[in-house]
């Protein structure tokens, strides 16, 4: 039985479990992995330094990753050896206590990083390759992705209540749903690399699409953009708390955001559909300074914590448009390539930058406590308000300079 045209058996099903589980993998971890850092005895220059290896590893091999799958190896295969290292260093990475030096935890963060970084693009990469409309079927394979973190975080909640287990649970869940992953790779369709193409290497034809204005300018923005996001993915652990939030329920309520992922995933085909690639961007991008702004106003809590279900319309319209639109652009036999760019720019240096401006941002918008003098604490308003309106720019650059090119190929294909 096949559920899409390529004649696949089960193909969008099986795509759906990849997207699940490899979401699953960095639901687990990523949204509470600083603060689990900050009880393990790091400060926060230090922890922050250990969640800037995430961006580090995804400047240095996804490109590399790309170029495997897009000519010498099987995507599929590469996946499941990529998630099998990934599970082995987050079980170390579980076991670090308080009195495991630094040092150690960086380099075991990076290696995982390393190994799961390359992944982000890949499975985008293995399902363009095998689905027939992307525009219309990816959104709905994708949107298991979401289900994945959210359960994910619920599944890291659930074991520190059933096991006496502190934050350290992010790693172990991350590590379990990993190695499953690795084994189920290896059952994903064929996707061969294009041994024939003339262009040895892959990274060359990518580049040559930086000769068109659009895409050196989205490109520059996404950068810019996830150098903003970084905020967010790191600091909400550490907001959060201020406003009430345990431990415990950090994961859940930063998956309140995921959760409105999942509505606006389902309807992103009908979005595209209608409105094109550049205004379904933009009302991405309007979305990211709308939260922000929310953020900066701080006040009253339940409007803060309600914002994030902004995420679904950052995410959906503002990065799975994105994706679907370098795919349409591009040549076939550089989809892996592509994919990995887009992430390297965005996920690897965009939130690298980011992380290295979290320190001396923090640092100015740090004032005494009220309470204690003796103590410093982060002005959150201000903090906010930079990210709310580093936004705003970018959604008028975004709007002036682009122009999208829906139905053509890149000149360089």
């Amino acid at each position: 039985m096949s559920d899409n045209a390529s004649g696949i058996p089960w193909l969008r099903t099986r795509l759906s479990v990849l997207m699940f589980l490899q979401f699953a993998i960095w639901g687990a971890w990523a949204p509470v992995l600083f603060k689990h850092l900050l009880n393990l005895g790091f400060d926060a220059g230090q922890a922050a330094t250990i969640m800037g290896t995430g961006p580090l590893a995804i400047m240095i091999s996804p490109l590399v990753a790309g170029q495997i799958a897009d000519r010498w190896f099987a995507t599929q295969r590469f996946l499941a050896f990529a998630f099998a290292g990934t599970a082995v260093l987050l079980w170390l990475a579980s076991k670090v206590n308080a009195n495991i030096e630094f040092g150690y935890m960086w380099w075991l963060c990076l290696g995982s990083m390393l190994l799961f970084g390359p992944t982000l693009g890949l499975a985008n990469a293995l399902c363009f390759h095998h689905l027939k409309d992307p525009r219309a079927d990816f959104p709905l394979i994708r949107v298991w992705g979401t289900v994945g973190w959210i359960l994910a975080a619920f599944a890291v909640s659930w074991v520190m209540r059933a096991t006496g287990l502190d934050l350290r649970a992010c790693l172990v869940v991350g590590c379990v749903v990993s190695a499953v992953l690795a084994v189920y790779c290896m059952t994903l369709p064929h996707t061969p690399p294009k041994a024939e193409a003339a262009e040895k290497f892959a990274v060359g034809k990518v580049l040559a699409m930086t000769r068109d204005f659009s895409f050196t300018l989205f490109s520059f923005l996404a950068f810019v953009l996830m150098i903003f996001a970084t905020f967010y993915y790191f600091k909400n652990a550490e907001f959060f708390p201020t406003l009430g939030i345990s431990d415990d329920w950090l994961g859940p309520t930063q998956s309140i955001g995921q959760a409105a992922e999942i509505g606006t995933m389902f309807a992103l085909p009908v979005v595209y559909k209608k409105l094109g690639s550049k205004k379904t961007i933009a009302l991405g991008l309007f979305a990211w300074g709308l939260r922000f702004a929310i953020f900066a106003l701080g006040t009253p809590a339940a409007l803060v914590i309600a914002a994030q279900a902004l995420h679904g319309v950052c995410f959906a319209f503002g990065i799975a448009a994105a994706m679907i639109y370098f795919e349409r652009i591009c040549a076939p036999d550089v989809r892996g390539s592509v994919q990995s760019f887009l992430a390297w720019i965005t996920y690897g240096f965009g939130m690298f930058v980011g992380s290295l401006l979290l320190g001396p941002l923090g640092n100015a918008f740090s004032r005494p406590d009220p309470a204690d003098a003796t103590k410093m604490v982060l002005d959150w308003h201000k903090f906010w308000a930079v990210p709310a309106a580093g936004c705003g720019v970018i959604l008028l650059l975004f709007l002036v300079g682009f122009r999208a090119r829906d139905t053509e190929k890149d000149p360089a294909a």
